[in-house]
């Protein structure tokens, strides 16, 4: 690393370092494609061990192929759960859960299978929320990949107990998905799980999408299978080494990343019709794990609320995706957006089911990209830096009850609030911090509001409202997170991308002492609060600036005064 200030010319890794795919030749275009198909790990690293790691990554390239012979037996189950049960909640973070919540919000189960519910937070509320439900007539489906998961092996503790309460068999309320071997299996056939199913062992969980990730879910919600396999074998033909780089589903697309990230136009933002909305946050994942890393990426930036040309800076790019028959939706800003010189790349969607087509072209694309970038697409190398402080956070609580981070109180709104090393104030003013975060902020820095608040819908608009205003104060990109989720997500990036960034990290009031973890001697609050304070000190090791707000129990009230106060800071020059 550079001694003294960091001077930084370009959003990407030095030019050296980058492959142009204009420049390449049409046979090393074919030959590139023609290495990824055949697994080759050479052609995203020359270091012998890291080709060994992503040579046990690329399972993933067989697309639609390697669930095939699966799907008999996957419908026959979701046959057999559905004159069972009413409701089925699908435990599970980051590469196991997003594409489940893709499916659940895009698509509604068929008439006469169970409600689905995806569960990927430990928040209080959204555990109180599956507690309401009948749970002798609920299953429960336990996904890592790993079989480590913090939050999912959390999920599973708490509920098992609660089934066990009921039930004389609580195993069979409970199925598992995970690598063969994992720590989860051997529980899961030590207590008689209903069903165990494998996550293939050499695809990693945000390249998943095409196997029992996606295809149980849709199965167990009653979905048209057929359908969105022909879908996948198309999109798995059309991005084949035989079809020409111009025409390639998944090459042209990538071209396109890589030439507005070498621009430096690194914020894709996604316009998208509302019936498509939830497919980005798939996507979101899949480009900011896979691409942020070295303090460079491709910054996805999803559910903005669209504006005019005006309001945009000069890094981005974008991708309008839309239902066929809906193109009209924001047909005249993406115009206006190409009339004023932005790039701008359209994909249209016969119906839904082309979700199942899409992760594969995406998947293809955002390889390419990272062999274009010269880096591993298939690792998330900053993700355990937040894991270990959440660890020594929580380490600490079990000993001393105590946590070890003091607030600042505002005694205007009774607000908690917390700054460390790489934002400073003389005095601990709510107001001042504020205005301090938001000073000398160049429009090529994007915000990060970071939630540890319930996953709800009304919460995830008040920050959209936040975003709006940044936006058009500032000229500068933000993105949202709902907390732990973003941590399997986008975290990657927030801690190991681009340097150009700054984060606000929001928790509340709100402990649940009934919901204690069993054997693990904190509640979920505890755990979801211990996340929060170790991705603090995780982005402040990597010199991002970050602060916290600590909310009151009244956190929908408090957010929505907040945003007078993110206005006057926003107005302060």
């Amino acid at each position: 690393m550079q001694k003294g200030p960091f001077v930084i010319r370009k959003t990407y890794k030095a030019t050296e370092r980058i492959k142009r795919p204009k420049k390449l030749s049409e046979e090393a275009k074919k030959k590139l494609l023609e290495n990824l198909f055949q697994k080759n790990p050479e052609i995203f690293s020359s270091d012998k061990e890291i080709q060994e790691k992503v040579k046990n990554r690329l399972d993933w390239v067989d697309g639609p192929n390697y669930i095939i012979p699966k799907i008999k037996e996957i419908q026959s189950f979701a046959e057999e759960i559905k004159k069972e049960f009413s409701n089925i909640v699908w435990c599970g973070m980051g590469g196991s859960a997003l594409f489940p919540l893709v499916l659940s919000q895009i698509f509604a189960p068929k008439e006469g299978y169970p409600n689905f519910y995806v569960l990927d937070t430990n928040d209080p509320e959204n555990i109180s929320q599956i507690e309401e439900l009948p749970l002798e007539n609920t299953l429960f489906v336990i996904v890592s990949k790993s079989g480590t998961t913090i939050e999912t092996l959390s999920h599973f503790k708490y509920f098992w107990k609660k089934v066990e309460g009921i039930k004389s068999d609580p195993g069979s309320n409970f199925v598992a998905l995970t690598d063969p071997g994992s720590p989860l299996e051997k529980l899961a056939k030590e207590l008689g799980f209903r069903k165990l199913f494998h996550h293939p062992p050499f695809i990693g969980g945000r390249y998943a999408a095409l196997s029992e990730i996606g295809f149980l879910p849709a199965c167990l919600m009653g979905l048209d299978i057929n359908e969105a396999l022909s879908y996948a074998k198309n999109m798995y033909s059309a991005c084949l080494p035989d079809i020409p780089w111009g025409y390639n589903l998944g090459a042209s697309l990538a071209e396109f990343l890589m030439e507005s990230y070498i621009q430096g136009q690194d914020k894709l933002t996604f316009i998208s019709d509302p019936l498509l909305r939830p497919f980005t946050l798939w996507l979101e994942q899949l480009i900011a794990e896979s691409l942020g890393k070295e303090y460079t990426g491709i910054v996805p930036i999803v559910n903005e609320s669209p504006g005019s040309p005006t309001v945009y800076a000069t890094d981005r790019s974008f991708v309008y995706l839309a239902l066929k028959g809906r193109q009209q939706i924001y047909q005249r800003l993406v115009m206006e957006l190409k009339e004023e010189g932005f790039p701008v790349k359209t994909i249209f969607l016969e119906d839904r089911y082309e979700v199942f087509a899409e992760v594969f072209r995406w998947m293809v694309a955002v390889a390419l990209c990272g062999h274009f970038m010269n880096l591993n697409p298939f690792d998330e190398p900053d993700v355990v830096l937040t894991k270990q402080k959440t660890k020594e956070f929580l380490e600490k609580f079990k000993k001393e009850k105590d946590f070890g981070i003091e607030f600042y109180l505002d005694e205007d709104t009774n607000w908690g609030f917390f700054y460390g090393k790489t934002v400073t104030i003389e005095y601990p003013k709510f107001t001042a911090l504020l205005k301090k975060f938001f000073k000398d902020l160049s429009p090529w820095t994007y915000i990060g509001f970071l939630a540890y608040l319930p996953v709800d819908s009304e919460i995830e608009d008040i920050f959209r409202d936040f975003r709006t205003l940044v936006r058009e104060k500032k000229n500068c990109s933000t993105v949202f997170g709902f907390g732990p989720r973003y941590l399997h997500s986008t975290g990657q990036l927030y801690k190991g991308g681009p340097l150009l960034s700054r984060f606000m990290i929001f928790t509340r009031k709100g402990r649940k002492a009934e919901q204690i973890i069993p054997e693990e001697g904190y509640t979920f609050w505890d755990q979801q609060f211990a996340q929060a304070c170790g991705d603090f000190r995780a982005l402040e090791e990597k010199k991002k600036p970050v602060i916290m707000i600590h909310l009151t129990e009244n956190y929908k009230e408090d957010l929505k005064k907040f945003y007078s106060y993110l206005e006057k800071a926003l107005s302060f020059e």
